[in-house]
């Protein structure tokens, strides 16, 4: 034990000394969470983005002036703000000057159509430099379509006289009108359960990790790249071995006393110690810059442990497995890549087809970003010691199948 400690610590020195590529692998992961951090938000309680509209009420009638208002309510404030404009032209300006997501006109003649059973439309354009607000006034804007072309279906019978009343008249029969708002109440009574409260509602996110902070977005996208992160570290530093082999280095130790055991095991466990060393420099970057939040140092210690021997006994089965560098590099990045994908990294598994789904559970990615997930949303022992005990047994497997095929392979003069 003492001779692969000692011999594990000299290799770790060796890797230190060149941190330029350790760096590049962790930096890949970092760029993306940030990029997406600045896209959606990356910290607890982050506010939800607000939408900027210009409207152009080209009608000015009873009804558009009922869905322009709309925007001046409590609520809808807090999540909208509309800049009015009087023209088409004047609203173009605006949609780029106020840096808009989206141009709503109401045409002239909106509310006349719409009373006289007529078919209107709502015109939107959509500001081409942004990407997701102008995609939520459009589908917003066919939500609103879809409610008031319901509510003209329910008033079909009553449409007569609802015109009569926007021009002026019909106001001296008080019986007439208190029957028909009777039976409008009684047909927006019959459809509560179906038009409120919305189906969609914007708001503040609502779920509660275990400190009660607010949802953090990063905190389930960034376990997926950490972990796909370190894997890409253990693949750079277990190329070593082959660099190792290639200048003959490797086979001078190999023939030295203390055996090829300890050789071999000593570069594994370095592996282990420079993945476990990015599993810690990615968690304090993720604490610092993202928000993030690892649980009980209990469970965090182990969980990692679990997650540094998966990873390491993958890296050393896999360059058992090839001859080349550029092999290791080939066929370590398409399956890291594609292990990530499968095992939920960047897409939520739920809308993956099935025979994907059923994959995961054979990828370690899915087993340890997972877990962390889990950890940071504020998981305990009994959410994630089903994961410990697979990524436990995966790992075994690997570094045992890692050892057992470099040792044949080296041993046999291969090296």
């Amino acid at each position: 034990m003492r001779t692969l400690l000692a011999l594990s610590r000299k290799d770790l020195r060796r890797r230190l000394a060149e941190p330029l590529g350790l760096l590049f692998n962790l930096s890949i992961p970092l760029v993306i969470a940030g990029t997406m951090a600045l896209a959606f938000g990356g910290r607890d309680g982050s506010e939800a983005p607000t939408l900027r509209l210009v409207l152009v009420d080209l009608d000015d009638g009873p009804l558009s002036q009922f869905l322009a208002g709309g925007s001046q309510n409590r609520e809808a404030a807090e999540r909208m703000q509309v800049v009015r404009a009087a023209t088409r032209e004047e609203g173009l300006e605006k949609l780029h000057d106020e840096e808009a997501a989206a141009l709503v006109i109401i045409p002239k003649g909106f509310s006349r159509t719409l009373l006289d059973g007529g078919q209107v439309t709502l015109e939107v354009l959509k500001n081409p430099s942004q990407t997701v607000m102008p995609q939520v006034a459009e589908k917003g804007a066919e939500v609103l379509s879809l409610y008031v072309a319901i509510l003209r279906r329910m008033l079909d019978d009553d449409l007569p006289r609802l015109r009569g009343l926007v021009d002026g008249e019909g106001w001296d029969d008080a019986a007439g009108l208190a029957l028909a708002l009777v039976r409008v109440k009684g047909r927006v009574d019959a459809a509560d359960d179906i038009l409120l409260p919305p189906l969609i509602e914007v708001g503040e996110p609502v779920k509660r990790d275990a400190a009660g902070q607010g949802f953090n977005i990063m905190a389930w996208m960034y376990p997926g790249l950490m972990v796909m992160g370190l894997m890409y570290t253990g693949l750079l530093q277990m190329r070593d071995l082959l660099r190792e082999r290639d200048a003959g280095t490797l086979r001078r130790q190999l023939c030295s006393p203390v055996g090829a055991a300890h050789v071999l095991g000593s570069k594994i466990v370095s592996v282990a110690l420079m993945v476990a060393i990015s599993l810690v420099l990615m968690m304090a970057i993720g604490t610092v810059a993202f928000g993030m939040r690892w649980g009980a140092p209990a469970v965090l210690l182990p969980l990692s442990a679990a997650v540094v021997l998966a990873i390491t006994g993958f890296c050393a089965m896999l360059f058992a497995l090839v001859r080349t560098e550029r092999q290791g590099d080939a066929v370590g990045g398409i399956v890291v890549m594609l292990m990530s994908m499968i095992g939920g990294a960047f897409i939520p598994p739920q809308v993956m087809p099935p025979f994907l789904r059923s994959a995961q559970s054979a990828t370690l990615n899915h087993w340890a970003h997972d877990a962390l997930r889990t950890v940071s949303f504020g998981g305990g022992w009994d959410k994630v010691g089903t994961h410990m005990a697979v990524l436990s047994a995966m790992g075994t497997v690997f570094v045992a199948a890692g050892l057992f095929l470099l040792h044949r392979r080296h041993m046999r003069g291969h090296a």
